[in-house]
């Protein structure tokens, strides 16, 4: 076995103790090194998912907004397609006005022959005349024709036509006494106005009640 003097032996420790501080602190500046540059990617990384998440939001933002306005086209398409319906079924309701009206003419000229025929004039041409009345009075009823009733009820100017006025006191102002052209509704919406004529307050009786509210009035006043 070599033997080294005592003086070497002390420099190799010292040599040994040296390199190996040297490698600690070598390892520890990797280390630190590694960390700074995981930590630089990890920033990278971070900044890129940021972004990332900030385009899907728009993105997640856009598609609500197109969500809506889809939504409100549909919304404008179904009033719109129900409005042409109503539209069209008023159109169908409403197509054969003029027709209606002939019929109706029709109808009054045979109601005016047959109140013109005794009732012992059951011929055969009579009662031809009704079944024909009955016939068109029954085609009108089905296509939504009826007939405004106007005796006896007040005025009412969205029914009733007045081409005449007769003072009484039988009855209130403004009352149907006489019509003198039937009107008519097709479903529901007036096709002719009733030609009527109203009652009206007697002017002396009009007079009396305009006295009558003076007086009252000037009583009050004292």
């Amino acid at each position: 076995m070599l033997l080294l003097p005592k003086a070497v032996y002390s420099f190799a420790e010292k040599f040994i103790t040296v390199l190996v501080g040297r490698m600690v602190v070598l390892r520890r500046y990797s280390r630190c090194r590694g960390e700074k540059v995981l930590g630089k990617k990890f920033y990278v990384v971070n900044e890129r998912m940021l972004e990332l998440e900030k385009r899907l939001k728009a993105r997640e933002k856009s598609i609500e907004e197109y969500i809506e306005d889809l939504k409100r086209l549909q919304a404008e398409f179904d009033n719109y397609r129900k409005r042409v319906e109503r539209e069209k079924e008023e159109f169908t309701k409403y197509a054969n006005e003029k027709l209606v009206l002939k019929l109706i003419d029709v109808c009054e000229n045979l109601e005016r022959g047959l109140e013109n025929c005794g009732e012992s004039d059951d011929t055969e041409f009579v009662r031809g005349i009704r079944m024909i009345h009955k016939q068109i009075s029954e085609i009108l009823s089905d296509a939504g024709v009826q007939r405004i009733k106007a005796m006896g009820r007040e005025f009412d100017h969205n029914l009733h036509e007045a081409v005449m006025q007769t003072e009484t006191d039988e009855v209130p102002e403004d009352t149907v006494l006489e019509e003198l052209q039937h009107g008519y509704l097709l479903h529901g919406k007036v096709l002719r106005h009733s030609k009527v004529r109203i009652s009206k307050e007697p002017e002396q009786i009009k007079d009396n009640n305009v006295k009558e509210d003076n007086v009252r009035n000037t009583e009050d006043v004292r």
